[in-house]
């Protein structure tokens, strides 16, 4: 056994995973698309669309100016302190082996409770489908136990060069198709792209893979799909409007349909739905509760006056703070993202580069539900942090530097333009 510490060195941190740029690029995206007006079932006008938009950015932006100023001053003021440039990396390695061995053992144990694979019943026609695999609760963790090796191991891989790091990562993405979960498949991806930001330096041929993997992305995602519901049955649900290319493959239309309906949803339940004015926030604070112990009508009950169309059934992160108080509810949900990514956005050890891209994922998906709040999300941060505990002897803690690699502060400060 040793305590073999791996140096490393971290590249400069680009603006282009700033939270600002991503939550920003993010949502003017959905506000364009939607201008389109490719669907039949996006009813609102353009200007409806940006005023909701400006409710969501405007805060977010107020938050991040604001501390990125308080960050700039007390760098000022303060000593920035010395750079650790080292983790233990064979205690990190014996660390996620033991917990993917720890996922195997309770994927086993779902697949005997479920009776099966998802993609074994699809080949078979069975009238189960992906949505009765796993265990209630259980299953969200053992998801996040597998995201958080496999993130981990692609950092690895990053910082070694070892592409033994790079087997639990593909399998991260094989059994998202076995398991027929297209939601895995796409935090994956978008995590690895961060965290591959991160630690390597941008080139114009990056830039290019990115693109690239993203169109196969999108393939990939309308063919399993495809495989779930039905090409033709998908496309009349989705009801493309005169104006939409034919030709496009069928993961475009499923991509822009499960990106312009949220909000779609978000502005009808604002028509709809009288808010609460609880300042307890009852709706969005019930994000941290696991399935298994919500009401099984907790959700179906205001359905009917969320949704324009039942088919679409998702309603972007603020529909809960909307419901709770309103748009001053949407503002104070934008403003607490805001300032927990910009938090981790200045923290640059290997574990909050890490965390940093489970928050950009959950800041991405903020367009589809909030998952920050969600208990598989929390779950995969508690994961981090456990592989990258110090090591605790007879009840002192060893001095382990694990996932302390810091990067300096001019590497990581982020000023407005003037």
């Amino acid at each position: 056994m040793t305590n073999e510490m791996q140096s490393w060195h971290l590249n400069k941190r680009t603006l282009l995973l700033h939270p600002l740029f991503v939550f920003s690029f993010v949502w003017l995206s959905v506000a364009f698309l939607y201008s389109l007006h490719l669907s039949g079932w996006l009813v609102y006008s353009t200007r409806e669309v940006l005023a909701v938009t400006g409710y969501i950015l405007i805060p977010f932006l107020g938050i991040v100016a604001f501390y990125s100023a308080f960050h700039h001053f007390k760098n000022l003021a303060y000593r920035p302190r010395p750079n650790t440039n080292g983790f233990n990396l064979d205690l990190l390695e014996r660390r996620l082996t033991m917990w993917f061995r720890v996922w195997m053992l309770l994927s086993l144990f779902e697949i005997l409770v479920s009776g099966g694979l998802p993609i074994i019943w699809l080949l078979r026609q069975s009238t189960k489908n992906y949505m009765d695999f796993g265990v209630t609760s259980l299953h969200g963790l053992v998801n996040a136990l597998l995201l958080s090796v496999g993130t981990c191991r692609f950092a690895l891989y990053l910082i070694t060069g070892d592409r033994k790091h790079l087997r639990i990562p593909i399998f991260v993405l094989v059994w998202s198709v076995l398991a027929v979960t297209r939601a895995m498949m796409v935090e994956s991806l978008v995590e690895y792209a961060v965290v591959f930001l991160s630690l390597r330096k941008i080139r114009p041929g990056t830039i290019a893979r990115i693109v690239v993997t993203a169109l196969l992305v999108v393939l990939v995602f309308g063919f399993v799909g495809d495989i779930r519901g039905g090409a033709e049955s998908f496309r009349g649900s989705a009801r493309p409007t005169a104006q939409y290319p034919d030709w496009l493959p069928s993961g475009v239309l499923w991509v822009y349909i499960y990106i312009t309906t949220p909000i779609n949803n978000l502005m009808y339940s604002e028509q709809t739905t009288q808010p609460a004015n609880n300042m307890l926030f009852p709706h969005t604070t019930s994000d941290f509760v696991p399935n298994a112990l919500r009401p099984g009508d907790a959700q179906s009950a205001q359905a009917g006056v969320r949704l324009v169309t039942s088919a679409f059934n998702v309603c972007t992160a603020y529909l809960n703070p909307y419901e709770d108080y309103g748009a001053f509810g949407m503002i104070i949900f934008s403003a607490l993202t805001a300032f927990l990514c910009q938090f981790f956005w200045y923290r640059t050890s290997l574990s909050d580069v890490l965390i940093y891209a489970a928050l950009t994922r959950c800041l991405i998906f903020t367009i589809f539900s909030n998952v920050f709040f969600a208990p598989s999300a929390i779950a995969k941060i508690l994961w981090v942090l456990l592989f990258f505990m110090p090591k605790v002897r007879l009840g002192k803690r060893a001095n382990s530097t694990l996932g302390r690699v810091k990067l300096s502060r001019a590497d990581t400060d982020f000023t407005f333009p003037s």
